[in-house]
């Protein structure tokens, strides 16, 4: 049996235990868990071999597990043990980041993390990151962007207008006042996202194309209905554009594929004559769900809207023409 598959195990039924200030008992947990008693002594053996502060507390005949009080006390970060292991365990997916101040600012957190982990824990937890958990490879090196990347921070938490040179992709670079409103990690890139005084609109800057960056030293308001959440809710990727309804017919050989992951919130299916997959979406913007559509080649082909149809046809006549000249 694998090593990280009783520590899983063993990690959440701790969560159990924690938030129930007046324990459990073995037939709780079972239930919780729907497991045997059995294994659920296993786990609690885990639990104790790794020195998690567990003990019994005798009402009766009954036995509540708890979880040492106090400990949580001595802990120099306000977190549960469970809580710590997650933390631990989640820091493969700030990679991307690494070299910023962002990704040194996590890592002192996770050091304070793996000061406080029971020594076995620990060393348990090493392995499971690296047998269980992949990181996620960073696609740039924001190291080279670390001295801009600290700018937008300090302008986000101070609430101060950002003064950039911008240099947009297969345009001249441009001159933006920006106040930012957040930062946003997509698909291994970075985006600042704020208020563009020149487009008098919420834009999303790509951090990599910022060629200079300083704080204008006028401040701003965050205006109080702004959620990057909501701001980002029917873009396909980052950009924002007016709402397309776009439908795309998929070879039947690609059903369960796309099935199996939801590509956009909006997302509306369903099974056609011969088998093959629609697939619908109400998108803010084209050009990011075409080069998704295109990706799939002969397999994808656009029912709605004509605009798209019209760019596919002709994004496919050109590589035609790009091999036929090979």
């Amino acid at each position: 049996m694998s090593r990280t598959k009783p520590v899983l195990r063993a990690i959440r039924l701790l969560t159990l235990i924690e938030r129930n200030a007046n324990g459990l008992r073995v037939t709780d947990m079972a239930e919780q868990l729907q497991a045997n008693a059995r294994a659920v002594y296993r786990d609690l053996q885990v639990l104790q071999d790794l020195r998690v502060p567990l003990y019994t507390d005798k009402n009766g005949r009954e036995s509540f597990w708890k979880i040492d009080p106090d400990y949580r006390n001595r802990l120099a970060i306000p977190f549960s043990l469970s809580e710590l292991l997650s933390l631990y365990l989640s820091q493969d997916s700030i990679r991307p980041l690494e070299g910023t101040v962002l990704y040194e600012s996590l890592e002192s957190l996770f050091d304070k993390v793996r000061a406080n982990l029971p020594r076995p824990l620990f060393k348990q937890m090493v392995d499971l990151r690296g047998g269980f958990l992949s990181g996620i490879s960073a696609q740039k090196d924001y190291s080279v962007y670390r001295e801009f990347i600290k700018v937008i921070q300090e302008a986000i938490e101070a609430r101060k207008t950002l003064q950039l040179l911008y240099h947009p992709l297969n345009q001249t670079p441009t001159e933006r006042r920006v106040d930012p409103y957040a930062v946003h990690l997509h698909n291994g890139t970075l985006y600042l996202v704020g208020y563009c005084h020149m487009r008098k609109d919420i834009r999303s800057f790509v951090v990599d194309r910022i060629q200079k960056i300083e704080l204008a030293g006028e401040s701003f308001t965050m205006p109080p209905d702004f959620s990057l959440e909501s701001y980002l809710r029917h873009s396909f990727g980052m950009m924002r554009e007016d709402l397309v309804r776009v439908r795309v017919r998929f070879h039947k050989s690609l059903t369960r594929y796309l099935l199996e992951r939801r590509w956009h919130p909006s997302q509306k299916s369903k099974k056609v004559k011969g088998s093959s997959l629609e697939l619908a979406f109400e998108v803010a913007g084209t050009k990011e769900i075409k080069t998704w559509i295109l990706g799939f080649g002969s397999l994808a082909r656009v029912l709605e809207p004509a605009s798209i149809v019209k760019e596919v046809k002709e994004d496919l006549r050109k590589s035609l023409k790009a091999y036929e000249r090979q």
